[in-house]
């Protein structure tokens, strides 16, 4: 029988929050994954992205966020000061002061925008993510290398938001035709070359 390997679980507590980690702690830039609001870190390892991550020897930290509707925690609160703060002390708990590679998905996104305007980041990639708009000034001020994906049939994004930061900001848009709103559910394996693509990049050219 195939021997599979299990991935690394924990329960990591902030303030009155204690959240389930899926982790993989070894050298190269650490990717931070942050899940939408109606989903748990189990969705990157049900599209095979955990795998991927693995089988690259990526270092990673998937949270389940606290404001999560069905997030393995211990107390949830929707507060984007504290959901920050939550990731933030998780993220440097397991790799220090080392710039991540964030993926934010739809509310994850809008975590993962606050998160880069008050840590450093390699890269953002983010999956149709909200409150976009909110984040235009702030982010072309900074130098952030952005992957912005949306899906074609996204019936919670507004298309035009994310074009007008994208445009603003030099992020890069990208469009997966007749997906919705969670994209790598309808398209995993483009969203997992994709997401090498962009890994690759920011080996070629750290910040």
């Amino acid at each position: 029988m195939e021997n599979v390997r299990q991935m690394r679980e924990d329960l990591y507590g902030y303030g009155d929050n204690r959240c389930r980690v899926i982790y993989e702690q070894r050298p190269g830039i650490p990717v931070l994954l942050l899940h939408g609001y109606s989903f748990t870190s189990d969705v990157w390892r049900d599209i095979g992205l955990l795998d991927e991550l693995d089988g690259r020897r990526i270092p990673y930290l998937a949270v389940d966020m606290p404001y999560g509707k069905v997030s393995k925690c211990i107390k949830h609160t929707r507060s984007p000061v504290e959901n920050v703060e939550f990731a933030k002390s998780a993220y440097k708990a397991f790799f220090g002061e080392v710039p991540p590679l964030v993926i934010g998905a739809s509310l994850g996104g809008y975590i993962a925008m606050r998160y880069a305007v008050s840590n450093p980041v390699a890269g953002l990639l983010l999956v149709a993510p909200v409150g976009a708009g909110e984040f235009v000034d702030a982010f072309k001020r900074m130098k952030v290398r952005m992957r912005i994906f949306y899906g074609e049939r996204d019936d919670v994004v507004d298309y035009a938001e994310l074009r007008t930061f994208a445009s603003a900001t030099g992020g890069e848009l990208v469009v997966y035709e007749g997906a919705g709103h969670a994209l790598y559910l309808d398209q995993p394996g483009r969203f997992l070359r994709d997401f090498a693509d962009f890994y690759n990049k920011i080996l070629s050219k750290p910040p």
